[in-house]
């Protein structure tokens, strides 16, 4: 089987799209491994188990699959095999309504209920703070990294640790970097995490909306260009 001038551009295109969505794949199946063993993993102390292992588990079978069929894409194109690119055609068109299924949910349903359960399940475990270590680590590497104290505000330790007191890595550092001496009133995080997040999907839902008919419309297009290159094949 060969093709044409016209058949061998497509090819080439295709495969070199599908390369770069093939690496794409690779650093979402990355992130996925590392939320579920690497230091983020600490994360889930805070979180509802399942909650949490949940999303990353659906990350990393995101980035598998769009690996694999990514990698199918390609065979399919260099080899110029009919069977192979009617396979990845098929996988596409199921990623596609998955896709669009999950872009009505998310319209539907709204942010609103993740991050409400997300906020109830981390009051719970602030309970747990100057009891279990984990618990404690997990809540300092929060605080410390996205810059933020509490859950919805600095004062929901008050119950926890006392009347105006915080945890130290809710506290602010100098120019060298120290920490500064610092209570639920002065001198700590003004904001609370699930405050920084509410305000990150709110500030990035276009974004978000962008991404999401983006990826609905390259898969279309790859669609598209499979059933092309596989017309082209004589």
């Amino acid at each position: 089987m060969a093709m044409d001038g016209c058949g061998n551009c497509l090819k080439y295109t295709f495969g070199f799209v599908n390369l770069v969505i093939l690496i794409c794949g690779g650093v979402l199946l990355g992130v996925g491994i590392t939320a579920l063993v690497g230091d983020n993993a600490q994360l889930n102390n805070l979180l509802d188990f399942d909650m949490y292992t949940g999303v990353a588990i659906v990350i990393t079978v995101a980035g598998g699959l769009i690996v694999f069929i990514s990698f199918l894409g390609c065979c399919g194109a260099f080899q110029e095999s009919k069977c192979l690119l009617g396979t990845f055609f098929c996988l596409v068109l199921i990623l596609f309504v998955l896709v669009g299924a999950g872009a009505i949910a998310g319209f539907v349903l709204g942010g609103d209920k993740l991050v409400n359960k997300i906020s109830t399940s981390m009051k719970e475990s602030m309970n747990k703070y100057n009891s279990d270590d984990a618990v404690r680590n997990s809540w300092d590497f929060l605080q410390e990294n996205f810059q933020c104290c509490g859950v919805d505000q600095r004062s929901d330790w008050a119950a926890v640790m006392g009347n105006n007191r915080v945890p130290p890595s809710c506290c602010k550092k100098d120019s060298n970097g120290n920490r500064i001496s610092c209570d639920a009133s002065s001198n700590s995080y003004e904001k609370g995490c699930v405050q920084e997040m509410r305000e990150f999907i709110s500030e990035n839902s276009t974004l978000f909306g962008g991404i999401t008919i983006a990826v609905a419309v390259f898969l279309l297009l790859s669609m598209i260009f499979a059933c092309a290159i596989m017309k082209s094949i004589f």
